[in-house]
């Protein structure tokens, strides 16, 4: 994975978008666009002229982590009874990763747990554990914050395809007997219970 660390090293010197249009020439556009998406491409003369405006070489404008990464997922063949407040397994989280020629293949279990209906603020909590190893979560920690975000929302975004077609089966607005958003929340385990790599929530509207 590579990515350009322009918003970072502005914010480390104190300057705006204004100022390194004013010295560089780049259109606001295109710094804008750079600063915005890290994973941008950029030009190499671009490259060489913030390079030698922020003092700083090609290895320092940007990040770099070995590895890249590829995810998926899968249903549980055989969907369990709903049971609420209790937490259990109903499908598997997926991540190849390669550099070079190396592999890693890790399996993870997907569990649910569910807030009971009589709360006022329904919820789906699902955690998603590697029960076996922690090859993942050695290089989960050995990214960049940057990384580590980017990789975090690339999980919850594919969990929220995940919950729709669990969903599918449950029908979660119904068996909640409400209209209301619900709260989903991911969390995501290096080894069961034993080290939480990262929590987040969004709400969700399901179909009644």
């Amino acid at each position: 994975m590579l990515a350009n660390r322009l918003k970072i090293l502005l914010a480390e010197r104190d300057l705006s978008i204004k100022d390194t249009v004013n010295a560089t020439g780049l259109s606001r556009n295109t710094l804008s666009n750079i600063v915005n998406n890290p994973f941008a491409n950029i030009a190499t003369d671009n490259v060489d002229k913030l390079c030698n405006y922020l003092e700083v070489a090609p290895k320092d404008f940007y990040d770099y982590f070995p590895w890249h990464f590829s995810m998926g997922y899968s249903l549980r063949k055989k969907i369990l009874k709903y049971r609420y407040g209790e937490e259990f397994e109903v499908g598997y989280f997926l991540i190849s990763a390669s550099s070079g020629h190396k592999k890693l293949d890790t399996g993870f279990t997907i569990f649910l747990e569910s807030s009971l209906p009589a709360k006022e603020d329904p919820s789906l909590t699902f955690s998603i554990k590697c029960p076996t190893h922690d090859n993942f979560n050695k290089l989960f920690n050995e990214m960049s914050p940057l990384f580590r975000h980017t990789l975090q929302e690339k999980v919850v975004e594919i969990m929220k395809d995940f919950c729709a077609d669990l969903d599918k089966e449950y029908f979660f607005n119904s068996l909640y007997q409400t209209n209301k958003n619900i709260k989903v929340s991911v969390v995501m385990y290096g080894k069961y219970n034993d080290d939480e790599l990262f929590n987040n929530s969004y709400k969700c509207k399901f179909q009644n």
